[in-house]
């Protein structure tokens, strides 16, 4: 327990750069240092990780503490990874409400803005290199883009129900029945408060079972929520929580800890929403890995189960795109004109991020965004 407790303690202050560097953290320490697994093993947890809904480095956190520690092992080694984006992104969100309108922080936020909405489009391009192989991909795409963007169909229904028609497609047979979920309340009869913390709840709970496809997958339905739904944030607070999303530690889909800390501010309880955002947004995340863990080798080996998450991956492009829209207006446009230098430095950053040989360290480009945006403020 004690090498669980300082290796993941460590590891979540260390835990930038996403997915892919945390993981290959995590692979340098467990496998050819600490022999704790082999590389076969790792390789299977991985996939098995994926299989899930949740963000797979910390899933595969959870793994590694379950096979060293067992189930207090497992949960020892997921708080600890988590908790230092918690307490980062909870400060920043104190910072972000209380002090927001200060001219330097503004101009902070400036930066930021373009290069999360730069981020998101790397992003986009990388995904789409990787799932939209043949035809078939790319109408399913599209078909998402339409249902999402015009239709205004539900997040919960265009990705599970795009899983089941590529699956359909490979096998030529009709799709199944989708799954809906249904959390039925008497909020109306409680405190606002409470009612919020409620909300809170129950929303990232969906988030949280639903988050196929990593973090920018589910980007989607926390806008589609937070902003469009409830009203918790605005767009502009949505590009902010991306921004400051990527320069913390920890999953990207920590950004809810953000979310979740201005929803309960406006009823006076930011700091309880934060908690609530953050208890259900990983309580999928721990419940499914250390009751799956041992049917580790039996889950990855179900027919359909890889079919079903390429045809998810395949709505996520479409997903993705639509909700980059209204963030490039708002991002691009932010008194209602174009702002011709936010515009060039958004175009910097997604350059940096996705063509220049060298490519940048993501937390690199939303700092200098951010150092960009004091200066302007500055010298303006």
């Amino acid at each position: 327990m004690a090498e669980i407790f300082w290796y993941f303690l460590k590891l979540g202050w260390l835990a930038f750069g996403g997915p892919v560097g945390q993981i290959g953290l995590m692979h340098l320490q467990v496998v050819e240092r600490q022999k704790w697994l082999d590389e076969e093993e790792f390789i299977r947890a991985l996939n098995f990780c994926h299989v899930l809904p949740g963000p797979e480095a910390l899933q595969l956190a959870i793994y590694i503490g379950y096979r060293r520690g067992a189930l207090v092992g497992g949960a020892l080694a997921g708080i600890l990874f988590i908790l230092p984006g918690f307490i980062s992104l909870t400060v920043l969100a104190y910072i972000y409400v209380n002090y927001g309108t200060t001219p330097q922080v503004l101009g902070v936020l400036w930066g930021f803005r373009p290069v999360g909405l730069a981020l998101l489009l790397a992003a986009l391009v990388r995904i789409s290199r990787a799932a939209l192989k043949g035809p078939f991909a790319v109408a399913l795409a599209g078909a998402a883009f339409v249902a999402f963007y015009f239709a205004h169909v539900p997040f919960l229904i265009v990705l599970p129900a795009c899983g089941l028609v590529f699956v359909g497609w490979r096998r030529a047979a009709p799709a199944a029945a989708a799954i809906a979920l249904l959390f039925p309340s008497r909020a109306e009869a409680m405190e606002p408060a409470a009612r919020r913390l409620l909300e809170i709840s129950s929303f990232f709970l969906k988030v949280g079972l639903f988050s196929f496809g990593g973090a920018y997958a589910v980007l989607p339905y926390i806008r589609e929520g937070a902003v469009g739904t409830y009203g918790w944030i605005t767009d502009h607070q949505m590009i902010d929580a991306l921004a400051l999303g990527e320069t913390t530690p920890g999953p990207l889909i920590s950004i809810g800890i953000f979310v979740g800390y201005l929803a309960g501010h406006s009823r006076g309880v930011p700091w309880l929403g934060a908690i609530a955002a953050t208890f259900w947004l990983f309580l999928p995340s721990f419940v499914f890995v250390l009751a799956a863990a041992r049917h580790m080798d039996w889950l990855t080996s179900r027919p359909g189960v890889k079919e079903f998450l390429r045809g998810v991956t395949s709505g996520v492009v479409g997903l993705m795109f639509a909700i980059s829209i209204p963030l490039a207006q708002i991002a691009f446009r932010p008194q209602g004109t174009v702002d011709w230098l936010t515009v060039v430095l958004g175009l910097a950053a997604f350059a940096a991020l996705t063509f220049w040989k060298w490519r940048l360290n993501v937390v690199v480009v939303v700092l200098a965004g951010g150092v960009l945006g004091l200066v302007r403020a500055f010298a303006g």
